[in-house]
């Protein structure tokens, strides 16, 4: 009976010797696939990723190559999407900048018209206040001096002067002759003046 029990007692191997020899004899294989697929120039951390990338629920934890390739791209991609919008927002201030300046431009422009218009119209007028005091000019020259005197001190001295330009000298120094003293004096003083 001794001999019994004392194989009975005995330990059996356990389940956790059965796992320890299991798991020491796959990492032995693994160590040993490891040295000889480096010694025939199989790039093995590759060959892993890949291999790992391919277990279903660690596909998500393992980047390839490939993929790191890809996602350097993206972030190569993303860096020149942010230059190129910088570099749109600086154009778009210029554009605005520019298109302050042209609205800017044509207001001058239309102010600047308007002005050569106005004087443009002003020239007319006195073109045709000109003709006016041509033709009215011509017309004290057919008249004698007296009647043509007393006609111009009864008008407005601002008729009067430029009627009086147009007049040819001789007939102006008639008409003045006729005049009361101070008032061709004040007459010859304008004309002088202009």
């Amino acid at each position: 009976m001794a001999t019994n029990s004392m194989k009975s007692k005995e330990k059996k191997p356990g389940l956790f010797q059965w796992l320890v020899v299991i798991v020491v004899s796959l990492l032995f294989a693994l160590i040993m696939t490891f040295i000889i697929l480096f010694a025939t120039d199989v790039n093995v951390t590759k060959f892993t990723k890949e291999t790992i990338n391919k277990i279903p629920f660690l596909e998500d934890t393992v980047t390839t190559d490939k993929e790191e390739l890809h996602e350097n791209q993206l972030l190569a991609k993303e860096d020149t999407i942010t230059q190129l919008e910088g570099q749109m927002e600086e154009l778009e201030a210029e554009v605005q900048t520019k298109t302050d300046t042209i609205e800017e431009l044509e207001t001058t422009v239309s102010s600047l018209n308007e002005q050569l218009n106005q004087t443009s119209n002003e020239e007319e007028a006195s073109e045709d206040d000109n003709q006016a005091f041509q033709e009215m000019s011509v017309t004290f020259e057919e008249m004698k001096p007296k009647n043509a005197a007393d006609i111009l001190a009864n008008m407005e001295q601002a008729t009067v002067i430029p009627v009086l330009e147009q007049l040819d000298a001789e007939v102006r120094a008639e008409i003045l002759s006729e005049m009361e003293a101070e008032m061709a004096a004040t007459y010859s003083a304008e004309l002088l003046a202009q």
